[in-house]
């Protein structure tokens, strides 16, 4: 019963569909003859203007070209979705041969089809393409297809991946991606000879061979526009009856997305499109005729009726004030109303909204050396196999069993870290157990520290609270605070569900977080001061331009916050956070041995950026080795 109400739905949408497109067809054939009718009248007073001695032929020239056009349409459409990747020039996304990104994608893509119980669509990608989009096209579950652009692939981590892809899946359960492909094929004929114009005034351009001209550029160029403007009519018309008829359900997927997946990851991805400088454009000759089939809007920001609400106002109808406080705030973190984190589970939701922990006050300055640590801490790294497996004294043992044991070794290997010759005799820590992890090898003790954080177990927020604020006041009591300390911190926020939200932002936004972030990494390593500001001007050369180097050329002594800058640049977009991570392992590692603490850093760092650690460890392990060697 179910299935028949569900089909007598989509045949009354159809029918209403059918209407429209018939309505603007008819409105479309009007005002071209009348518009025709105004030039045989300027010629002939006895001809009327609404019919004349032209209008049977330019109405037969019409129809014929609208019913060619569907027809040729539904020929190009026998494959269902797979025909539309083909015309758009779409990649098939395949198992056996991906990259990392469109490997997470499939692996998205099956999760969704395995918890709605459908088949898995194929996917396909738009190489060209740097906007952040997505479409889904096809007849039936056997020929529906996923289309996303390279700029999505490319830019969207995991989380906004999923909300993106989760829309997309919302329009196969509903129905809509059936409905919006045979659209596509209704107003195939209004829009053909725009498309037309569109293909030759293209032919024009090489968009990626600046120094190269191809013959007769102007004249493609030319006869395409006029091609185009011939064409034009039928384009505001078709947009005109799309925008009456369709503009209203882009909040209802929204809303329907949001309900379907239990969390706010659909509006992580339109944050992700805001900060965005390409945005959700598709710069395609179809990208009119499957913009009502896009995830938003594939045209120009600028263009007349667009059928996508903007992305400010997707944003503020799920969120009303979350889009304020990120023009406010300059697209930092909010403080009051967490919208999704950037390490959970993407089933998880936390129905609880708690007051986040802030960094005590006043705030340190940046460490400008390393620690002081004996030799041995800091030559080749452990293995993390000979870490786990080095024997502890049996009180540290004993410790980690208990939650709040396990909250005694992490403050006292921070004292240590602080306070390696002597403990101050007013610090609130276990002496037995200092002593104890004084007998270690250093190496081991950041090891500990995360089996320790992994144990504390959980605590009422305001504990928590307080217990991170006793961590933080230990590694910064000096007035300075280091990388790898505020790393160590970050995991125990992570733990303690304190983790500050994670916000999409603009590398223009963050680059003087990046430099900041730069400079502490910096400071980490043992390199001399003079070989350090070589270092320091080799990497910000590959992140700022000439201008900006002279803004940064020196290093800030303000206090900072250096949780609050890593969270900023972890909300940097996919390809500027593995870029930066990049070119600092290529600047720092590439020609020497990387230390223990040095590690730690760069296993934190990616882990904080939202990548697997595993592999990146194994690689410097063996670059450590051949170095040696």
């Amino acid at each position: 019963m179910k299935e028949v109400s569900h089909y007598l739905v989509e045949n009354k949408n159809m029918m209403w569909s059918a209407s429209m497109c018939v309505v603007a067809m008819l409105l479309t054939m009007f005002i071209l003859n009348t518009t025709l009718g105004l030039l045989v009248h300027y010629f002939d007073y006895s001809q009327s203007i609404f019919w004349h001695s032209l209008s049977p032929y330019l109405i037969i020239l019409l129809f014929f070209i609208v019913v060619s056009s569907a027809i040729y349409e539904l020929y190009i459409f026998r494959e269902g979705g797979h025909s539309l990747a083909k015309q758009l020039k779409g990649r098939r996304l395949d198992l056996l041969e991906n990259t990392p990104e469109e490997s997470v994608a499939l692996k998205i893509s099956q999760g969704l089809a395995k918890k709605f119980q459908i088949e898995t669509p194929v996917l396909y990608v738009l190489p060209d393409e740097v906007g952040v989009n997505a479409l889904t096209a096809g007849f039936d579950q056997r020929n529906v297809v996923i289309i996303m652009t390279w700029g999505a692939l490319q830019n969207l981590d995991e989380v906004e991946l999923y909300g993106l892809l989760s829309h997309e899946f919302n329009q196969i359960l509903s129905g809509e991606a059936v409905e919006n492909t045979k659209l596509k094929i209704l107003y195939s004929g209004l829009i053909t000879f725009s498309q037309l114009g569109s293909r030759i005034a293209k032919r024009g351009f090489k968009p990626y061979q600046k120094n190269k001209h191809r013959k007769f550029e102007t004249f493609f160029i030319a006869v395409g526009g006029i091609i185009w403007l011939l064409g034009s009519m039928g384009v505001l018309i078709t947009r005109l009856i799309k925008y009456l008829t369709l503009s209203g359900r882009t909040f209802r997927n929204d809303y329907k997305t949001m309900q379907l997946i239990q969390n706010n990851a659909n509006t992580q991805t339109l944050l992700r499109i805001y900060v965005h400088h390409a945005g959700s454009q598709i710069h395609s000759v179809f990208s009119e005729s499957i913009a009502h089939m896009c995830f938003a809007n594939s045209l120009s920001p600028q263009s007349w009726l667009n059928i996508h609400p903007s992305i400010e106002d997707r944003i503020y109808e799920l969120n009303p004030t979350i889009l304020q406080e990120l023009q406010l705030e300059n697209l930092k973190k909010l403080r009051n109303r967490p919208l999704f984190s950037l390490f959970r589970s993407l089933e998880e939701m936390d129905g609880n909204v708690h007051t986040p922990w802030i960094s005590p006050q006043p705030l340190p300055l940046l460490r400008l050396s390393p620690i002081s640590f004996a030799l041995n801490d800091a030559i080749k790294p452990l293995k993390a196999e000979i870490r786990q497996n080095i024997k502890r004294p049996e009180l540290i043992q004993r410790a980690l069993q208990t939650a709040t044991g396990s909250r005694e070794v992490m403050v006292a290997i921070l004292m240590i870290r602080q306070y390696r010759e002597f403990l101050p005799q007013n610090a609130q820590v276990s002496r037995a157990i200092v002593d104890a992890l004084l007998y270690l090898d250093g190496r081991v003790h950041v090891q500990i520290f995360h089996e320790a954080c992994r144990n504390i177990g959980s605590l009422p927020a305001s504990i928590a609270r307080q217990f991170l604020t006793r961590l933080a006041l230990i590694i910064q009591e000096d007035g300075e605070v280091g990388l790898l300390d505020a790393l160590l911190l970050e995991k125990v926020k992570f733990e303690l569900n304190l983790m500050p939200v994670h916000m999409p932002t603009s590398i223009e936004e963050v680059k003087p977080q990046i430099v900041r972030l730069i400079d502490a990494l910096l400071h980490v390593q043992q390199i001399n001061s003079p070989n350090q500001l070589e270092v320091r001007d080799r990497i910000l050369s590959h992140i700022l331009t000439l201008e900006e180097m002279v803004w940064y050329e020196e290093i800030s002594d303000e206090p900072i916050d250096l949780a609050e800058i890593l969270n900023d640049c972890a909300g940097l977009l996919l390809r500027d956070r593995l870029s930066i991570l990049g070119i600092a392992e290529m600047c720092l590692w590439s020609d020497r041995i990387i230390t223990q603490d040095e590690l730690d850093v760069l296993e934190l760092l990616y882990w904080r950026f939202g990548f697997e650690t595993g592999d990146i460890v194994d690689q410097m392990q063996k670059k450590n080795t051949l170095m040696i060697i």
